[in-house]
């Protein structure tokens, strides 16, 4: 056999050994992003639910309808740890509790208080991919009367068998580089008690429909 059937009989094995591989990755890639589009479609409904009941409700009634939402679609405990960065392990057992316990508060409140009163918002998903270690980034808008106000791009990560939201990115600005800048320059400078202080009055001001800073 010459040297150019030799090459060409190689190529056409690599040929079907890539498609062979594409072939069984596609199914499995299909999945994972279509379970992690779910997520997020779920808790983006319950959004629009709540907004439209939003003025009956009240805070504390879009509060206590977004907390189970919001605790099965994200991922709060893993999503606290990145938040405090190094200092997570510098802090006891009860004190990861207690911080999971606040910061999960405040992101309800923070959901409570900004979807509050509907005017013809929709989400559209625009795009779903797979990105690093297997998690898949969830890109949608928000949009009002179809124009587009926002755009929310969900990071959905597996864990222990589930899906669940990592980090949000609204109008390119990293959620969880936002809240990890904040909350370690303040216990660097006040430390840890002071921090929870913060959180805490932070829940009381978005209850009381005070302005957010």
């Amino acid at each position: 056999m010459g040297r150019q059937q030799t090459r060409q009989r190689q190529a056409a094995s690599w040929a079907v050994a890539f498609l062979a591989v594409v072939m069984t990755a596609a199914p499995a890639w299909a999945a994972r992003t279509g379970r992690a589009v779910s997520v997020v479609r779920q808790f983006q409904d319950t959004l629009l639910v709540v907004m439209k009941a939003g003025k009956s409700l009240g805070f504390e009634g879009r509060y206590r309808k977004l907390m189970p939402a919001v605790r099965a679609s994200h991922d709060l405990s893993y999503i606290a740890e990145l938040t405090l960065g190094p200092y997570w392990d510098k802090l006891s057992l009860a004190e990861h509790r207690a911080f999971v316990t606040e910061f999960a508060r405040l992101t309800v409140a923070t959901y409570a208080a900004q979807f509050r009163r509907y005017s013809g918002q929709a989400f559209r998903l625009t795009a779903s991919r797979a990105v690093a270690q297997g998690d898949v980034l969830v890109e949608t808008e928000l949009t009002t009367d179809g124009h587009k106000e926002a755009t929310l791009d969900y990071l959905v990560a597996q864990s222990a068998g589930r899906w669940r939201i990592v980090n949000i990115v609204a109008n390119g600005v990293s959620d969880l580089a936002l809240k990890r800048a904040q909350y370690t320059a303040i216990i660097r400078k006040k430390g840890f008690p002071v921090l929870l202080s913060i959180l805490r009055a932070k829940v009381t001001e978005l209850s009381h429909g005070a302005p957010k800073g």
